[in-house]
């Protein structure tokens, strides 16, 4: 392997590390413990990202592209369905990272544009195919997932969260008309 493609391989893994353990510890994760998940030395952390603002900027902003990416197969609903695990993931890292990502100064994408984005390719999919209605827009969708963010953050947060994205589906699907004899 290339220094070049092992410096790149050593930043993905670092992403991925990151991404997980803030997911699950929290954005105060010790950096040390980033490092070895990652399988790499602090010093190459350091190498790449030089403080832990510009670690959870990378991560938030690999989250978003992730969100930007619209699932190709499938009808527009199971679409939608697909990106609304991906979204109810993502906002349970944001909760983790939300006070860092806020911060003064903190460089991270325009994560409205990426989602609104996405959503409208989604809709427009599932209102070309039939299976999603036709009277609703992204921004309409964004205020709905709005409400992950005021659940409180205990251990019911995970089920309660895919019951939310669960009604959004729901209020977005065309029900299935019965096939006539």
């Amino acid at each position: 392997m290339s220094p070049r493609a092992d410096a790149r391989a050593n930043r993905d893994a670092l992403l991925r590390g990151a991404s997980a353990l803030f997911a699950s510890e929290g954005a105060d994760v010790p950096l040390d413990k980033v490092a070895r998940a990652a399988g790499v030395s602090i010093a190459t952390l350091y190498r790449h990202f030089p403080n832990r603002e510009a670690l959870v900027a990378a991560a938030y902003a690999q989250e978003i592209e992730a969100l930007g990416e619209v699932p190709d197969d499938g009808s527009g609903s199971v679409a939608l369905a697909r990106w609304l695990l991906r979204f109810v993931e993502f906002a349970r890292t944001k909760r983790a990272l939300g006070d860092l990502l806020h911060a003064p100064g903190a460089d991270h994408p325009p994560a409205r544009g990426v989602i609104t984005d996405a959503l409208d390719r989604i809709l427009a999919r599932g209102v070309a195919d039939g299976t999603l209605r036709d009277d609703r827009d992204a921004d309409d969708v964004i205020a709905l997932l709005a409400g992950l963010w005021t659940l409180p953050d205990d251990d019911s947060w995970p089920e309660r969260a895919d019951r939310l994205a669960g009604f959004v589906l729901d209020g977005l699907t065309v029900p299935s008309r019965p096939v006539s004899s």
